[in-house]
């Protein structure tokens, strides 16, 4: 029978090897019920700001037609000359040195319907310096009429500003965002703090339009290509070929597969309407006509556009783009 001391020296020898299982254990439990703490001095990196901008503009104007430009994507393109010619954000830049070409990133313009001028918000993201952004700014006051002035209260640095009969409230909500918003929503500009701006591109498109209801939303003059009742919605994603180019694809939900046939046919009979006209008993396009189809629920076109045409088809975004 062992003795009291040969069980004591055997105990000592087990102790480190039951002291090392033990710490084992408490460190599966560890990472088992909780991350383990981060180095001592070195901090967590901040969480991405988010990417919600564009919900946020369509919340404060009820925006059911909405334009988003990739405008690092137009640079050096034809196409950022027809953009800039829409007007979509001219009046806030022109005059002020801001060149949309070279300092925009991203622009975004929202409304609740095409002809809801009034309504309007746009987001603006740049990368101009804070010291050109100030003179920019100071420059847009000075153009103001009647004569424009600092915004105060608002939680943002803002002014108010009066151009081509619009008076507005563009307000620096973050370094490198601006905003514009009719007056009576200048309020909620500061919900735009803290904003990362809009998600990044899918693929290899340079911008993206859509329109909720677009029969009722994206109603315009007598000229412009109606939308059918029963179409629900309808996106468009403009993607820029380097001939100078693009290809324009088009997708609208309709109510039901009978309703996407009937939906397609209805586009088609509008497009050739508002691109063609007759002479005597000659018909001329001004383009060739977009070409819709149903597949399933849903109204489909893809459309290949040449330089050539690119000037005729942006006269008639003009006439239903918000403004």
């Amino acid at each position: 029978m062992p003795s009291v001391r040969q069980g004591l020296f055997a105990a000592m020898r087990l102790l480190p090897l039951r002291l090392l299982a033990l710490g084992l254990a408490l460190a599966a439990v560890a990472c088992g019920s909780a991350p383990s703490a981060a180095p001592v001095g070195v901090e967590a990196p901040p969480p991405p700001k988010p990417r919600n901008a564009a919900a946020i503009a369509q919340s404060i104007a009820g925006g059911k037609v909405s334009v988003l430009v990739f405008a690092d994507r137009t640079r050096g393109h034809p196409i950022m000359a027809r953009l800039a010619a829409l007007d979509l954000w001219g009046p806030v830049l022109a005059g002020t040195g801001l060149d949309p070409e070279r300092d925009l990133e991203r622009a975004f313009i929202t409304a609740p319907r095409a002809d809801a001028a009034h309504e309007t918000v746009i987001v603006l993201e740049h990368n101009v310096p804070p010291e050109r952004l100030k003179t920019g700014l100071d420059t847009l006051l000075s153009r103001s009429q009647p004569p424009g002035a600092e915004e105060s209260g608002l939680g943002v640095p803002a002014v108010r500003v009066t151009l081509k009969g619009h008076t507005r409230v563009v307000a620096t909500v973050e370094p490198n965002f601006l905003v514009v918003l009719p007056v009576s929503r200048a309020r909620e500009a500061r919900r735009f703090i803290g904003t990362g701006g809009f998600p990044e591109p899918v693929g290899e498109e340079a911008a993206l339009a859509a329109a909720i209801d677009p029969a009722r939303t994206l109603r315009g003059p007598r000229e412009a290509p109606r939308a059918p009742p029963t179409l629900r919605s309808l996106e468009a994603t403009v993607t820029l070929a380097k001939d100078g180019g693009a290809t324009v694809a088009l997708d609208g939900a309709s109510q039901s597969p009978e309703d996407a046939a009937r939906d397609a046919a209805f586009l088609n009979a509008e497009i050739e309407r508002a691109t063609s006209f007759r002479i005597a008993i000659v018909t001329v396009r001004v383009v060739d006509p977009v070409e819709f189809f149903a597949e399933g629920d849903r109204v489909k076109a893809n459309r290949r556009v040449t330089p050539g045409e690119i000037d005729k088809l942006f006269a008639l975004l003009s006439a239903v783009l918000p403004r």
